[in-house]
């Protein structure tokens, strides 16, 4: 069996330096940074950028200083809520489980229909086997009977 060659080719280009060069010399995406400048997708920094930063970084730490003593008062109290916020939840709590347990029974209700239900089919299939053997063997009155409903064995 014979390697065409552009299966081959391709192989040799892999595994050559020149492509283990141009792996470093790019990002995951194969575009160099210098193309990613001029692309836009990377920012080059401003000429003046540390000073500006130099500048409003006071104000940044007193306004995260604010959001973080805010985030710890509202740690502190978000485990204790209201007494109205516990009664309405006590109160919503109990419905919901006044309502599971209402759901609960008329599901056990429908489980025991449908037990009966399949209860009733089986013994009339018994019952109909029964009456197809007698009509095998050359009964002729249980040749002229109507099949059994399921119903008369509910």
């Amino acid at each position: 069996m014979t390697m065409s060659p552009k299966p081959l080719l391709a192989l040799l280009l892999a595994a050559s330096p020149l492509a283990a060069l141009q792996a470093q010399s790019t990002d995951n995406i194969g575009r160099t940074p210098q193309e990613e400048y001029q692309r836009g997708y990377a920012a080059t920094p401003m000429p003046g950028q540390a000073a500006a930063d130099a500048q409003s970084q006071p104000a940044v730490q007193s306004l995260n200083a604010q959001a973080a003593g805010a985030a710890q008062a509202q740690a502190a109290t978000a485990g204790q809520p209201s007494p109205e916020a516990q009664a309405q939840y006590d109160a919503d709590r109990a419905a919901y489980m006044d309502a599971l347990a209402k759901h609960d029974m008329a599901v056990d209700r429908t489980n025991i229909r449908y037990v009966r239900q399949q209860r009733a089919y089986a013994d009339a299939m018994a019952v109909w086997r029964v009456q197809v053997m007698a009509c095998k063997k050359g009964k002729q009155r249980a040749c002229d009977m109507p099949p059994p409903n399921p119903a008369d064995y509910y």
